[in-house]
Order: structure tokens, then C-alpha cells, then sequence
């Protein structure tokens, strides 16, 4: 008989989870031959692995008379303890196979202002439809405060204007649109299906200001070169939906991407045709990053991309 104090905490103890499964099985079962098809393994391998979890504890777990299996008082302690570490054991697993294939976990998310209008959430909410265990925190930042804290990880992934050069960062296209003229309702160009864009020259403009560091309105101001012309700025805002509605009550007119475009009764949207490339909204991660859910993120704004890609 094995006398030794009963102690799993020994720093010299050193024993298997499995050991632990044998041994609950055996002690719900109170048979060593039924613990084994409950195991699915042979019946000599189970007496074996409980036979040495005693010897690496230094107690008997059960006392054994011929076929008559009984628990031990250390055994009924071990067995409360070990059906709360499989328990816990099982959790452990759980969270860390969901994890790791992005179904669980965190994002911080970086996105542009202008996606708020109509792109982020329809996307968002799928995202949460699919996978309500994952926690995603969002942050408003423009194109270099997003690369920087991509960069500094501060953010998992940004969606930002393309393109994306920084070495460190990957990146891949989510939506493209040329440019779209939003007008007072009831203007005169407004009755042309599209507009070239010199024929907005002598318009009041609705324009970011230069500090808002936007590649927007870089590529709206050289589009406006390329065509001739300055573009009178009567008016400035740092976000597109109060561009809008500034045309709504009359200011001027802006240049806006297609996903903006929201027709209603005081706004008309109009292509303009000129040299301006489209303007990308891209998806920014790090090279080599270890968090799936990002994966899982872009996967769902595939799905979505295509109704709003021109």
C-alpha cells in the first residue's frame, strides 16, 4: 500500500490528462473492464495508466478486491478535482480551437470616415451575424493614423484609401468608385444623366479642408487641374455626410464615391466623367499577423464587396 501524503502540487509530480480521464471513468464506473469500452481503449492499458497516476501521487485512489473496485477518501477528493479541471480543461480547448480559427477574439478595427456611409454596416453586421464571439472595437482614423497604428500594433486591420505601400502591411481592394456629383435637387445640370467635369467649374464647391490630409480630395483637386480649373471652395467639412448635407440645404455642390450616393428628395447624384482614377477603400493588416478573425473579417467583406463594387 502506497502511504505517501496525497498531493498533486508535488513540484517532482508529473502526470498525463489522460491519466485523469482514466481514472474518472473508472471512478463513475467502478470497473476497470467498463471504464475501458467507455475509454474505447483495452482494459490493461487503463489499469496501467491509473496504477502509475497512483504511484506519481503517492495514494490509492481505489481499493480493489477481486472484481470489487471501491474509491478511496482520496479518491473521492480526487475525483470532485479532477471533474472540474476536465471541465475547465475542455473550456481551455474550446476557446482556444475557436480562436484559433477565428470564430472567437478581438479586432481593432481602424476605418476611414467616409465608410461609415453605407459600406461599414451591412459588413459589420453580417460579421457579428457570423461570428458573435468575436468582440471588435472601431476607431475613426485617417489614412496615416491607421498605417501607423497598424504598424505600432494598435490595430489589427484599417480600411483606408489605397494604396497601401508601407513594407510591413499587406493589403487587398474592398470598393472602387469613380466620381459621383451630388447637386441640389432642382439644379440645372442635374438634368444630364452624367457630367463632364469642366461643366462644374464655375460651381461653389464642398470640399474637405487641406488639413484633413484626405486622398479624396487629392484626387478631386488634381482632376480639377487636369480639366482647367480651381475649384471655388465655399465651404469646408471634415465628413462627407456633412458635405452632404450642406448641398442639401443649398451651399454648393461635392464630389463624392458611388457608395455614397443616397438619392433623395433635396440631392441628385450624377457621374462626372474625367482623369480622376477610381478611389479605392482598401483593407490594411500586417504581414505574417496571427489573428484569424481578421481573416474571417475580410472573408465576409468578399461576400458583400461585390453589390457595391462598380
Amino acid at each position: 500500500m502506497i502511504n505517501k501524503p496525497f498531493s498533486i502540487m508535488a513540484s517532482n509530480c508529473h502526470v498525463e490528462l489522460r491519466q485523469f480521464r482514466y481514472f474518472v471513468a473508472v471512478a463513475e464506473q467502478l470497473h476497470f473492464g467498463r471504464a475501458a469500452a467507455r475509454m474505447n481503449v483495452v482494459q490493461a492499458a487503463i489499469s496501467q495508466q491509473v496504477k502509475r497516476l497512483e504511484e506519481e501521487i503517492g495514494t490509492e485512489l481505489f481499493e480493489r478486491s477481486g472484481s470489487d473496485v471501491r474509491l478511496t477518501e482520496a479518491g473521492r477528493q480526487m475525483l470532485q478535482q479532477c471533474r472540474r479541471l476536465l471541465a475547465q480543461t475542455e473550456q481551455v480547448l474550446r476557446v482556444v480551437n475557436l480562436v484559433g480559427a477565428g470564430e472567437k477574439g478581438r479586432i481593432n478595427f481602424g476605418f476611414i470616415d467616409n465608410a461609415i456611409c453605407g459600406l461599414l454596416p451591412p459588413l459589420v453586421r453580417e460579421y457579428r451575424r457570423l461570428y458573435p464571439e468575436v468582440h471588435v472595437t472601431f476607431q475613426t482614423l485617417d489614412r496615416t493614423e491607421q498605417t501607423d497604428a497598424l504598424e505600432s500594433h494598435k490595430l489589427d486591420l484599417g480600411l483606408l484609401p489605397g494604396p497601401v505601400s508601407e513594407p510591413g502591411l499587406q493589403s487587398e481592394t474592398f470598393v472602387s468608385s469613380l466620381l459621383v456629383a451630388a447637386l441640389p435637387s432642382g439644379h440645372a445640370l442635374a438634368k444630364h444623366p452624367s457630367l463632364r467635369l469642366e461643366q462644374l467649374a464655375n460651381e461653389p464647391f464642398l470640399l474637405f479642408p487641406p488639413s484633413a490630409r484626405s486622398r479624396f480630395l487629392e484626387l478631386i483637386l488634381d482632376a480639377c487641374t487636369d480639366a482647367g480649373f480651381v475649384p471655388r471652395v465655399v465651404q469646408e467639412a471634415n465628413h462627407m455626410h456633412t458635405l452632404l448635407a450642406l448641398v442639401h440645404a443649398g451651399f454648393g455642390i461635392t464630389l463624392i464615391p458611388r457608395w455614397v450616393a443616397r438619392e433623395g428628395p433635396d440631392v441628385v447624384f450624377r457621374p462626372v466623367v474625367c482623369s480622376a482614377p477610381p478611389y479605392e477603400l482598401v483593407f490594411a493588416w500586417r504581414r505574417g499577423h496571427s489573428n484569424k478573425a481578421v481573416d474571417r473579417f475580410r472573408d465576409c467583406s468578399h461576400r458583400l464587396a461585390s453589390d457595391l463594387k462598380e
